[in-house]
C-alpha cells in the first residue's frame, strides 16, 4: 500500500512540473532559436538602423503623418531610397510572415544582410554578429519565444514555425 501511495505522489509531482512548462506561456512544440540577450541587442541595434525606415514599430512606411520617426527626419539617401511612394515594407505583422513564412530564420538573415548592404544603412557597416540580434529581435516582435539557444545566421528553423 505504501508503495502504491509513493507511486501516486510521484506521479502527481510530475504533472505538476509538466504544467509548469506549459504555465510558462512557451509552447513546446515551437522552437525558440533566439536568447533574450540577443533579442535585446537587436532592439537596441534595430532602433539605431532599420528603425530609421521601417519605423520603431516595425509596421513599416506607408506615407501617413505619425510615422515615427518622421520621415521628414531623415537623411537625404534615406529619403531617396524610400522614393516618392514614401512606402517601406512592415517586418512584423501576419503580411510579412505570410510572404516569409515558409523561408528558414536564416534565409530572413540573408535577406537582412542583403538590404543592410545595398541601403543607405550599408554606411554603418553592420556586422553579422548585430544582424542575427536584429533578426532575434524581429523573430521576438512577431511572436516567437526566446529560449537557451542563440540564433546563427545559418539557423535552418522555419520561421513560421517559430511564430505560429
Amino acid at each position: 500500500m505504501a508503495e502504491m501511495g509513493r507511486k501516486s505522489i510521484l506521479f502527481a509531482f510530475a504533472l505538476t512540473c509538466a504544467g509548469f512548462g506549459t504555465m510558462s506561456g512557451q509552447d513546446p512544440g515551437r522552437p525558440a532559436v533566439f536568447t533574450s540577450a540577443q533579442a535585446d541587442a537587436g532592439r537596441m541595434a534595430y532602433e539605431n538602423s532599420c528603425g530609421n525606415c521601417h519605423t520603431l514599430s516595425l509596421r513599416g512606411r506607408k506615407g501617413e503623418e505619425g510615422e515615427i520617426p518622421p520621415l521628414e527626419s531623415l537623411p537625404a539617401p534615406f529619403l531617396k531610397f524610400i522614393g516618392p511612394a514614401k512606402r517601406v515594407p512592415p517586418l512584423m505583422g501576419s503580411g510579412f510572415v505570410r510572404g516569409y513564412g515558409q523561408k528558414t530564420v536564416g534565409e530572413l538573415f540573408t535577406l537582412f544582410r542583403g538590404a543592410a548592404d545595398t541601403t543607405p544603412v550599408a554606411e554603418l557597416h553592420m556586422s553579422d554578429d548585430m544582424l542575427v540580434n536584429i533578426t532575434a529581435y524581429i523573430l521576438k516582435m512577431n511572436g516567437a519565444q526566446a529560449g537557451r539557444e542563440a540564433l546563427s545566421k545559418t539557423s535552418g528553423v522555419v520561421f513560421a514555425s517559430t511564430v505560429e
